[in-house]
């Protein structure tokens, strides 16, 4: 009962105050916010944090600016991941709200427990208006028309099993950004926040190919490594490849999984963070760029470019299950001999003679 009231207080803290402004009186010394604001803070800055000069939050003895000043411990340039990711999330729920995390977890877990309902938040935002698009484009749009005049369309039973499955997988899916803030922030990994702690523009230029280079390889091998594992595929995989035609693949099938298989698939953005240099800002994007590419993959349309593993190949991945197991490019596919080029037009419904 009691963890049920706890995660049900979660949801209650999120609806309920996100626009809630409650004063606190108090006469004790403020932390060290001001100061913090004279030394140069990376971007965004510190600025944020004061732009109600009458509010103040009162937690441990200590005054804060707010519950996202509390987070910050009063100090925005000694976090700065910390700090973008609570400018971030000032965007979505009130200083209010941040104060009620703070009390009801602490300042610790209710900051790391706020990130992992914007993440939610976000998520489902970007899922959504993201499949909405491509389905207006692929559906809707009088061009669909042409494209499925010799193919069939979804059906939408299908669709709106895949926004299920999607819908209950997010839960899961959004603990891992907030596990990988923890990593950086701790210190675990090579992150860097700016480019000059990388060195400069150039060893930016070059650890950022380097990184996305290791997160293509370990998305492939992790990719395979779900088909050739048999429990892993019976499992965790089997469950997305439910949908293995042209006409049950759509976009809203983009984050369809297990939940642990789209962590998996998503984990060598982690991973790969702990031995090689990357700059934090363009992790994030790459991180979000994700999430776009996923809905492309799964559109089942013919627009792609060479050597980009785009929606033809993917949909030859869903069809015949051992081929074509890259994320952006074919080159791994290429390399290790899983690639299938497809040949003829997606989806076409041949004739019987």
């Amino acid at each position: 009962m009691r963890a049920m009231m706890k995660h049900g207080s979660i949801l209650t803290l999120t609806l309920c105050a996100l626009f809630a402004h409650d004063a606190h009186a108090t006469n004790t010394t403020y932390a060290s916010t001001t100061a913090a604001a004279a030394s140069e803070v990376p971007f965004p800055g510190s600025s944020w944090l004061a732009y109600d000069n009458n509010r103040t939050f009162f937690y441990e003895d200590v005054t804060y600016l707010s519950g996202y000043d509390a987070m910050l411990k009063g100090d925005p340039g000694a976090n700065p991941v910390r700090n973008f990711n609570a400018w971030i999330n000032s965007f979505i729920f009130s200083p209010a709200t941040a104060e009620q995390f703070v009390e009801y977890f602490g300042i610790e877990m209710g900051c790391y427990a706020l990130s992992y309902c914007r993440n939610f938040v976000a998520g489902a935002f970007v899922y959504y208006v993201t499949s909405a698009i491509f389905h207006y484009f692929c559906y809707v749009h009088p061009q669909s028309k042409e494209i499925f005049k010799d193919r069939l369309r979804p059906e939408t039973s299908v669709i709106l099993d895949q926004i299920a499955l999607a819908q209950s997988s997010l839960f899961l899916y959004v603990m891992l950004p907030v596990f990988s803030d923890w990593l950086v922030e701790e210190g675990y990994t090579m992150c860097k926040y700016t480019i000059d702690e990388l060195g400069g523009v150039l060893p930016y230029l070059f650890f950022t190919a380097v990184y996305f280079a290791c997160v293509e390889i370990g998305i492939y091998w992790m990719h395979r490594t779900l088909h050739t594992n048999k429990w892993m595929y019976k499992h965790i995989h089997l469950l997305h490849h439910k949908y293995n035609q042209a006409h049950t693949l759509t976009p809203w099938a983009s984050i369809a999984f297990n939940p642990i298989d789209g962590i998996l698939q998503a984990c060598p953005y982690v991973i790969c963070m702990l031995f090689v240099p990357c700059h934090y800002l363009t992790h994030i994007c790459m991180v979000f760029f994700t999430a776009i590419w996923s809905t492309y993959i799964h559109d089942t349309m013919d627009w792609n470019i060479d050597p980009v593993m785009g929606s033809k190949y993917h949909t030859v991945h869903h069809t015949h299950y051992m081929y074509n197991f890259g994320q952006v490019f074919t080159f791994c596919d290429a390399y290790w001999g899983t690639l299938r080029v497809p040949t003829e037009k997606t989806g076409i419904i041949k004739k019987r003679n």
